[in-house]
Parts: C-alpha cells; structure tokens; sequence
C-alpha cells in the first residue's frame, strides 16, 4: 500500500520520467557515435532503441500511477491524480476513476463526450460497456437489454473485428440478467473468477466486478446467505471501492 500523497507520487513519476528521458538521450548519443564509426551498426541500434522507448514509460507509469488503483483500490487518490493531470487524454482512466467513486454524472459526461468525438467500435464497446455497468450498480436493470442491443449491433456493423467484440464476455451477463436468468450469471461468474489471473495488472477489479454480478444474481434468486457472503467478500477485499458501499446497501435491506 503506497502511503505517499497523490501529489507526491505524481512528482515522483514525474522525476523518474526525466531520468528515463535523460538515460535515453545520454543513449542516443553514444549509439549516434557509434553511427559515425560504423554507419550499420549504429542505425540498427538506433532502430532498436527507437521501437523500445515507450516501453519504460508505459512500465513506470503502470508501477507509479496505475498502481494506485489497480494494486492498492484507492479510488481517492487515483481520482486525486487525475484531477492533477495525471491522465489528461485517458478517456479509460478519467472513466475508471468516476466509476470507482460512483461519480454517475462525471461518468455520462466522459461517455457522452468519448461517443461523439470516436468512430472507433471498440471504444463505443466500452462506452457501452461503462453504462451498462453503472445501470446494473444502480439497480435499474430494465435498462440493460437496449445495452445488450446496442452492443450486437455494433458487433454485427464491425464483422472483421468480432472476435475483440467476442471477448466482452459481460454483455452476456448484462443479457441473461436482463431475462432473469441468474444461474446462468453465477456459473459464468464462477467460470470468470477461476480464470482470473493476477498476471493481469486489472486482475483485483475483475474480481471485485464478477464478485459483484455474483453476488446481486444469488440476490435476486433468494440465496442470501450466499449472497451475503459475497457482499461482504467485497466489502472486505475493496472496502474503499463504491461497489463495497453498495454491497453495504444490499447487506441492509437483508436485515
């Protein structure tokens, strides 16, 4: 857990961004030296250094900034550096960031604002997503059978791409929710979180969702002790995320 301040940790990424920069240049330097010696030998390592250099930038900015709510759950402080400029371009971040407080407005207005200036269909996917995600959080379930449309008709307008759109496995529980088809949920639920792995940098998030859909579907079928295990499984992994304020809720009404 990274006790620094979102200030702190933004100046230090920010300082580790210069020293990368700076090993880069003193790099380029040497290799442009070595260019004049050996004019093919110098080029390919130029070559080589050129298609490497986003890498350590993306590395530190996952390990310094990402981390704050991909490792550490702290929806805060991620929406902290985001409102200090840490992400300023990020429509996934600055949407992540909303979602995690529960900030619906903030969340509609980033949406809004990525559908009108996107043509990409992945990206409408997500928005897609992000709605129906906040209409599940906030109980209005009836809304999710126009995200599921809306989903299978962009999918059906990109066919050279549906096999990304296949990999949104959520729109199938968005659908059988939305015909009360909980057990199917749950057992895709169960499926999900067996293959989660921590390999993945979002992996504690996807746990944390899928814990989610499993536990309002063992709701919704009357299985409230285990639903009540899984809420409270929320509550205990992300205490700090808004779906454990909203476990809370669900935990209230099963007094």
């Amino acid at each position: 857990m990274n006790n620094k301040s979102a200030k702190q940790i933004l100046n230090s990424y920010k300082t580790k961004r210069v020293l990368i920069a700076i090993a880069y240049v003193a790099g380029l330097a040497v290799l442009c030296f070595v260019a004049s010696k050996n004019l093919l030998l110098g080029v390919a390592c130029i070559a080589v250094l050129a298609a490497s250099v986003r890498a350590p930038f993306e590395s530190l900015r996952e390990k310094e900034l990402e981390a704050v709510i991909y490792e550490d759950l702290d929806p805060v402080k991620f929406n902290e550096l985001i409102s200090l400029g840490a992400f300023k371009k990020s429509t996934r971040h600055h949407a992540l960031g909303a979602m995690c407080v529960g900030d619906y407005d903030r969340l509609m207005r980033i949406v809004d604002e990525s559908d009108k200036k996107t043509m990409n269909p992945i990206e409408k996917c997500n928005n897609l997503y992000r709605r129906g995600a906040m209409y599940f959080e906030l109980g209005e379930f009836e809304k999710l059978p126009t995200i599921v449309k809306e989903f299978n008709s962009l999918k059906k307008q990109n066919p050279k791409i549906e096999y990304v759109f296949n990999t949104f496995s959520v729109f199938d529980k968005f659908d059988a929710f939305a015909d009360e088809d909980y057990e199917y949920v749950i057992d895709v639920c169960d499926i999900d979180l067996k293959e989660n792995s921590p390999k993945k940098q979002n992996h504690k998030i996807t746990r944390i969702n899928v814990s989610f859909y499993r536990a309002v579907s063992l709701y919704k079928l009357g299985r409230l002790d285990e639903a009540r295990e899984g809420f409270e499984d929320i509550i205990a992994f992300a205490p700090k995320m808004h779906k454990a304020t909203i476990s809370k809720k669900y935990l209230e009404m099963m007094k």
